[in-house]
């Protein structure tokens, strides 16, 4: 099983998604779980390796590849559980994850699944950002890492900071042309806010541990590069004239090559173009408003103009 030795403490175990092992003395603290009982068990052999029981899961967001193998993790062992209280709503009840996808309805058949419905895990403890946890010897900082999620956290410890999908390596950033975010704004703060944390060793949710450095600040820029473009598409788009939700995901679709074959491609792409909108229309960029029976956007100098 491949493993990677960050410092004496922390181990990375690298996978589709990327888990944190953190060894205390009084056992092995997992930050984020993967996506279901593989991704579980892969943790727990590892957790065995190492020598030592689990202790705690931390997690970082609600997001079901991030949490699903809590469950089974919870089934060998009875340890606490960390996350955010906006994110710890949806690990406890796994169905909210489609249900706002869905645009807060009883989602159908084709939302229903493993990467969207996670498994139900407790939370037994709400952390908040800034917060400095002591597990045992060993101190852990809670970095406010938002955007992707509402609540998105890291976990900062030894000198590795666990950064969960505030950013992602080059590979899987190439491989998702429309990034997937609930704020770009955020998402933009959270990524300036990752320049300025010291650690050696920067992991995201996917794709290879990144040493502090030269290497960190073109992978942060690439992401930063990846948001920006959606907002700049969406105002320029907006300045050309008006256009309903639907046309306007249709479009940027189109322009940035990104799948949309499927009900989970739809929403997770509309999710991402609504939190662009969001962020232009706080910026006072643009404005939302219902025109004939459907929801528009427009260039608030159009909007203003009317």
């Amino acid at each position: 099983m491949e493993t990677i030795r960050l410092t004496d403490r922390v181990t990375l175990l690298p996978g589709a998604v990327n888990s944190g092992l953190v060894r205390t003395d009084e056992g092995v603290l997992v930050i984020d779980t993967g996506l279901d009982r593989t991704a579980a068990n892969r943790i727990l052999r590892a957790a065995a390796a190492l020598g030592a029981p689990v202790r705690a899961v931390l997690n970082t967001h609600a997001h079901a590849d991030h949490f699903g193998g809590n469950a089974q993790i919870l089934r060998k062992s009875t340890v606490p559980v960390y996350a955010l209280a906006v994110e710890a709503a949806v690990i406890r009840q796994p169905v909210y994850e489609p249900v706002y996808l869905f645009g807060g309805a009883a989602p159908i058949a084709g939302l229903r699944n493993r990467f969207l419905l996670a498994e139900p895990s407790p939370v037994d403890h709400e952390v908040q950002p800034g917060q400095v946890l002591e597990l045992g010897e060993v101190s852990i900082r809670v970095v406010d890492l938002a955007g992707h999620s509402l609540g998105q956290v890291g976990y900062l410890v030894d000198g590795v900071l666990f950064a969960a999908d505030s950013f992602m390596g080059f590979e899987p950033l190439a491989k998702h042309p429309i990034p997937y975010l609930v704020d770009a704004g955020r998402t933009l703060e959270s990524l300036e806010r990752l320049r300025h944390v010291e650690a050696a060793w920067f992991v995201p949710g996917h794709g290879p541990a990144v040493e502090a450095g030269p290497e960190l600040v073109a992978v942060l820029d690439a992401n930063a590069a990846a948001v920006r473009r959606l907002l700049h598409w969406a105002a320029d788009r907006l300045r050309r004239g008006p256009a309903g939700t639907e046309d306007l995901l249709a479009e940027l679709a189109a322009q940035r090559g990104a799948a949309m074959g499927e009900p989970v491609a739809y929403v997770l792409n509309r999710t991402a173009l609504l939190g662009v909108l969001a962020t232009l229309e706080r910026e006072g960029a643009v404005r939302a408003e219902v025109r004939d029976g459907r929801w528009w956007w427009a260039a608030a100098s159009e909007v203003a103009g009317r």
